[in-house]
């Protein structure tokens, strides 16, 4: 079985956890199925399901996926949602899009989860992870307590320094650009995330083990919403990142990643 922390897979219709498998949405409780063992739903219902291909070229894939096709799809709203990849000389342009293909409006978001090596060769000593966000959401087991803070100690990422071992698992916000730089200074390469503003948060995992070990792996996740997003904003807090999608509307965005040499 292939390592979970190697390669990149997709969140939508949400990203991360929704506490206790539900939340309210314009006066009606619904349900989802809890899907962790912390009794939350958690990264959304597209990652194991089998998509259409649509095209395929040396350098381009786009697939589709329809939710109506699933009775057992997790999430009480009907949506269809492409996909796409795309390989340049310098770039890989990723582009997700949601279409609310039901007569409700529905709550949305979505995100990528791609994981990424601590070190690409014995010379480097970390990882240097620079994410220009001024908050991050303060929690509980990755469920926000409140609105979201100044970052300030382990969790600053703003500067070039290696990450070390804080033990993240958070959810940033406030960027003040929408470029992440992952620097290996040993091997002399870096690379660069490149976001639409729609990512408007960063979750980084970068987990410890019970010694306090750094894993030689870590995510970097652009996601449209908070953690819990769905109840947040069920609970009229700002700036949680949750789209409503009309009828008939259509909505994501693309980010890319390029790598350089020094």
């Amino acid at each position: 079985m292939a390592r979970p922390e190697f390669g990149s897979y997709v969140l939508a219709p949400w990203s991360n956890r929704i506490v206790g498998g539900g939340f309210p949405f314009e006066g009606t409780w619904y349900q989802v199925r809890n899907n962790f063992p912390d009794g939350t739903a958690i990264h959304g219902d597209v990652r194991s399901r089998p998509w259409k291909v649509q095209v395929a070229t040396q350098n381009q894939l786009v697939a589709v996926l329809d939710s109506r096709r699933f009775p057992d799809f997790n999430f009480p709203f009907a949506y269809t949602f492409e996909h796409s990849l795309e390989l340049t000389d310098q770039n890989l342009k990723v582009g997700l899009f949601l279409h609310n293909v039901g007569s409700r409006r529905a709550p949305a978001g979505l995100g990528f989860h791609p994981f990424v090596k601590r070190r690409l060769t014995r010379f480097d000593p970390d990882v240097m992870l620079v994410l220009p966000a001024e908050k991050v959401s303060p929690d509980i087991r990755s469920v926000p307590t409140g609105p979201p803070i100044p970052v300030s100690g382990p969790v600053d990422l703003r500067g070039e320094k290696f990450l070390g071992n804080p033990n993240l698992d958070h959810c940033y916000t406030a960027l003040t650009a929408h470029t992440i730089r992952l620097i290996y200074p040993g091997t002399k390469v870096e690379a660069e995330f490149r976001l639409e503003p729609i990512y408007s948060h960063v979750v980084v995992y970068a987990p410890v083990d019970a010694l306090g070990k750094a894993a030689d792996y870590l995510s970097v996740e652009p996601v449209t919403h908070v953690n819990n997003g769905f109840n947040l904003y069920a609970q009229g807090w700002k700036g949680t990142g949750v789209k409503v999608l009309d009828p008939g509307e259509r909505w994501g965005g693309y980010w890319e990643l390029s790598f350089r040499c020094s």
